[in-house]
C-alpha cells in the first residue's frame, strides 16, 4: 500500500468522507457538514450533534461543490474546513477552534 505522505494534500482530501445533511424550514435551508471523525466529539459543553450533522456520508469534493453555492451552512472538522479555505468558500479568519475542532458558519438572511 503506498504511503499517504507522498501524496499531495489535494489527493488526500479527495479521499476523505464527510457527513452531509440538509435542513429545510419554510424558505430557509442550512447545510451541515462535518468530518467523519468528529461526529459526536465534544466542543465545549456541546457535541458535534448527530441529529444536526449525521446524514449522508459523501466524499469531500462533493461537499465542497454543494457548499460553493450554499447560502447558509455550518461546517466542522479540519478536513472540510481546509477544503473550503482552499476553494475560497470561507476565509481562514472565519474559523473558530473549540477543543481542537475547527468550526465555521455562513448565514445570509
Amino acid at each position: 500500500m503506498p504511503s499517504m505522505r507522498n501524496q499531495t494534500n489535494h489527493q488526500i482530501i479527495g479521499t476523505m468522507r464527510v457527513y452531509y445533511k440538509k435542513h429545510k424550514k419554510q424558505q430557509y435551508e442550512v447545510i451541515a457538514v462535518c468530518d467523519e471523525d468528529v461526529l459526536g466529539k465534544s466542543i465545549g459543553s456541546q457535541k458535534i450533534n448527530e441529529f444536526f450533522y449525521k446524514g449522508e456520508l459523501i466524499d469531500i469534493q462533493t461537499a465542497v461543490q454543494v457548499l460553493k453555492t450554499a447560502q447558509n451552512f455550518n461546517i466542522a472538522g479540519k478536513h472540510i474546513i481546509n477544503a473550503c479555505i482552499e476553494h475560497r468558500i470561507i476565509s481562514e479568519y472565519a474559523v473558530i477552534t473549540i477543543n481542537s475542532i475547527p468550526i465555521a458558519m455562513k448565514f445570509l438572511l
